[in-house]
């Protein structure tokens, strides 16, 4: 039987709620830090499921209104994101598009995109998920996901989610588990939600028979997790088993973009986060995402964003809203 995010939560342990160990001002539910510390990755027939880190963020005492409570974040891999409370803007910033986020809003965030999240009233309370999709070794070809945009839950089907998710926190918090089984079961139907709301898209059907399009994705997913050490195109070449002027025409036909334009996005978006952060130094940026020094690295950020480093930083730095890691 369906119960209500307050009949769930009344089942948790006094000691459920803590303060988070990153960000000062909320809250989280015990043990998640801890659990699957190293991640777990499910293989199915056509899909490897990796399943990272899973996290909830509370805040009761936000004032409406406040100006004060942007968090900025990115990943290398998808991260789900569901509004269980509190209502703000969300925004990816790479795309340059921003909604309402409200009660009920579930919607995954793309790998190596930048998004905000600027609270406006009530308390926020939001469950996140990070977790990747990759073929089986048994996938015939190397498929894509895409990401589909996002949906407002409402009625039984937010009654639902909601209960699925909570029932996943109650068994990580009072420690539950059995053998990771537990966990793992809800995490999966939570997955199963996204796709049945068509959040995700897999492509797998078409790509057998067209080897172009299986090359391109497996180029495209290689270059957003190897964009740090990514120095030669000759590695991407060995990776898809092709001649790399091959793979950079068919690249461009189907994307519209070199090899190298889409990997110097990719760069780019990751360095303007860890700018817009403000804590990172330019030299370790330039590192972190493929530069051998800081000069080098200027140079190319300021052709792509007509700005140096230092000018982009202390640009951000000025927006009126404090800006909090994610």
């Amino acid at each position: 039987m369906l119960q209500t995010r307050h009949e769930i939560l009344s089942e948790f342990k006094a000691s459920a709620v803590v303060p988070h160990p990153q960000y000062p001002g909320f809250e989280t539910f015990d043990n998640l830090s801890s659990w699957m510390p190293q991640g777990v990755t499910v293989e199915l027939p056509k899909v490897k499921i990796g399943i990272g880190r899973i996290d909830y963020l509370r805040n009761m005492a936000m004032p409406a209104g406040s100006p004060d409570t942007m968090l900025r974040f990115q990943q290398n891999c998808y991260r789900l994101w569901y509004q269980v409370d509190g209502t703000g803007i969300l925004q990816n910033a790479t795309r340059n598009t921003f909604g309402t986020a409200k009660p009920g809003l579930l919607g995954v965030m793309d790998i190596g995109e930048r998004h905000t999240y600027l609270h406006q009233k009530g308390p926020l309370e939001c469950f996140l998920m990070e977790f990747s999709l990759l073929p089986s070794h048994q996938a015939k070809c190397y498929w894509n996901s895409e990401v589909e945009g996002k949906v407002v839950l409402d009625g039984n089907d937010r009654l639902y989610f909601e209960n699925l998710v909570f029932d996943c926190l109650r068994v990580i918090t009072n420690r539950r588990e059995i053998l990771g089984l537990a966990s793992m079961s809800r995490i999966m139907e939570i997955l199963v939600v996204l796709f049945k709301k068509g959040i995700l898209v897999i492509e797998e059907s078409q790509f057998p028979k067209n080897k172009q399009k299986s090359l391109v994705a497996k180029a495209e997913n290689y270059m957003k997790l190897n964009y740090g050490t990514l120095h030669h195109q000759n590695a991407l070449a060995r990776e898809c088993g092709v001649d790399i002027n091959y793979l950079n025409l068919i690249f461009f036909r189907e994307t519209g973009k070199t090899l190298y334009r889409f990997l110097l996005d990719i760069r780019m978006e990751h360095a303007k986060y860890l700018l817009e952060k403000g804590i990172v130094a330019v030299a370790e940026i330039a590192s972190s995402v493929g530069y051998p020094n800081a000069n080098s690295f200027t140079r190319a950020f300021k052709r792509h964003v007509s700005m140096t480093p230092t000018e982009y930083q202390r640009r951000q730095s000025r927006a009126p809203a404090h800006a909090t890691a994610l």
